[in-house]
């Protein structure tokens, strides 16, 4: 009897570290947002900084992107 109750007690302290571990390193939908949140700031930040060359260089730049996506989807 005694050595059942010994398992049980292992078992409930791995589940219950197992349960610890889990909650710690995925973080709730709350914390997301608020990094989400964080980096939409942080960029619109550093575009308020940039210069107009560095506006146009940066346009250019997702227009070069978009189309070699376009030219991948064609092939």
């Amino acid at each position: 009897m005694k050595k059942i109750l010994n398992q049980y007690f292992w078992i409930f302290v791995i589940l219950l570290i197992l349960s610890v571990i889990f909650n710690y390193t995925f973080p709730d939908k709350k914390n997301r947002l608020e990094f989400i949140e964080d980096r939409i700031k942080a960029v619109e930040e550093r575009k308020k900084i940039l210069t107009q060359t560095e506006r146009e260089l940066e346009k250019l730049a997702t227009e070069r992107d978009w189309e070699q996506v376009d030219k991948d989807k064609t092939k």
